[in-house]
């Protein structure tokens, strides 16, 4: 059973989440450093360009020569290592 870090760190939709929240949070900053203060009076500007960021993603998603993303893409199931173990 995949757990949610596998989930999060594999899948084409956690990567496009993660674009949208670190661009919505960026545009908040700047909104704050511009301002002064966090206003939410222009949070439809956060979202459009979060959403608009997040568009490669999908497109990746949607590609299926794309070997991470795509529709053809394969899941391999592999063992992490330690590159510190000794044999």
């Amino acid at each position: 059973m995949p757990t949610f870090a596998d989930w999060f760190a594999r899948s084409p939709l956690a990567s496009a989440l993660r674009v949208f929240l670190a661009v919505a949070l960026s545009m908040a900053v700047a909104d704050w450093v511009a301002n002064g203060s966090i206003n939410l009076a222009s949070w439809q500007t956060w979202v459009i360009a979060a959403l608009a960021s997040a568009v490669p993603t999908v497109l990746r998603w949607l590609n299926p020569a794309d070997i991470e993303f795509g529709r053809g893409a394969q899941v391999v199931d592999f063992e992490p290592f330690d590159v510190w173990d000794e044999e």
